[in-house]
């Protein structure tokens, strides 16, 4: 097991998406046209659930003499799966298909500032873009799920389980990573990883997909 730094303690709870800590929010047109076109969203969904689970077993692969970080992504790997069976069970019953993975515009955007070379900041890095991804879809379900409301229960239903297990994910992950360096350079890269998502998030808004 690695010598890690003492954790610190986790990010304040989110009840609301105001609470999150992304810099920016996502434009009440995305909702409108996610909500218009569920089909292009829910299928985009079951590959954001298949691509989640591969980048937690991707993170136990690379580090696996951290304990914690195994522990915790070997669950985030089998809570993930879960949900993609659950987002099948809805495109299965709406006589829709899956898609097979493709590249997600956004998160290859998070992940060309990973820095390269040594560690730990190369782990510091991959474990806050995880934080992120996961504030950002946490952000986009509740803002569907304000549009959608009663119109659509079972998509609600999805949404409103879904939303407070991504508030958990990106709080894992980002405690996770707060345990590998110092509390002040740490909170500086932090900053620059919420600066930079905030930039990416500036040509998004126009597509259906959780990410778009």
């Amino acid at each position: 097991m690695t010598t890690t730094r003492r954790e610190r303690p986790r990010p304040r709870g989110v009840d609301t998406e105001a609470d999150l800590p992304l810099l920016s929010r996502t434009p009440r047109r995305w909702a409108d046209r996610a909500a218009r076109d569920l089909p292009a969203f829910l299928t985009d969904h079951a590959v954001c659930e298949q691509q989640a689970a591969l980048t937690a077993l991707h993170l136990v692969a690379h580090y696996p003499e951290d304990d914690a970080l195994v522990r915790k992504m070997a669950a985030l790997a089998a809570e993930e799966a879960t949900h993609l069976v659950r987002v099948a069970r809805v495109l299965h019953g709406r006589g829709l298909k899956l898609a097979g993975r493709r590249v997600n515009p956004y998160v290859a955007a998070l992940h060309s500032r990973v820095r390269n070379g040594r560690e730990p900041h190369r782990k510091v890095d991959r474990l806050l873009v995880g934080a992120l991804i996961e504030a950002r879809s946490c952000e986009r379900f509740t803002r569907l799920l304000d549009v959608v409301g009663t119109a659509d229960p079972e998509v609600a239903s999805l949404l409103r389980d879904l939303g407070p297990a991504e508030r958990r994910h990106w709080e894992m992950f980002h405690a996770l990573a707060a345990r590998e360096i110092e509390p002040e350079p740490f909170e500086a890269r932090w900053r620059e990883w919420l600066e930079w998502e905030r930039a990416v998030m500036r040509d998004r808004g126009r597509e259906p997909t959780v990410h778009g």
